[in-house]
């Protein structure tokens, strides 16, 4: 009888545990999503590059946006490969 009393308190521990470990990556879910930036705050990071001015020129002319003209005056600068 204690040997069963033992079995199932052990169990029951075990049984706790897991639920707790549940709620807490439940708990860390909940704050990613709350937090996330959503997909307008990074729309800044999905910019569309053009490789030459006359190519963003017709692209925005099409497209009916402004140009950002980057200029790089670094030695080793390469607007295309992304380095400045």
């Amino acid at each position: 009888m204690t040997r069963l009393a033992l079995i199932l308190a052990l169990l029951l521990c075990a049984a706790g545990s897991l639920r707790a470990e549940d709620l807490a990556v439940e708990r860390v879910l909940t704050w990613y999503h709350r937090m996330r930036p959503s997909d307008k705050d990074l729309a800044i990071y999905r910019l569309d590059w053009a490789s030459s001015l006359n190519e963003a020129q017709r692209r925005a002319a099409r497209e009916g946006r402004p140009i950002c003209l980057v200029i790089i005056h670094s030695k080793y600068g390469d607007i295309a490969s992304g380095h400045c």
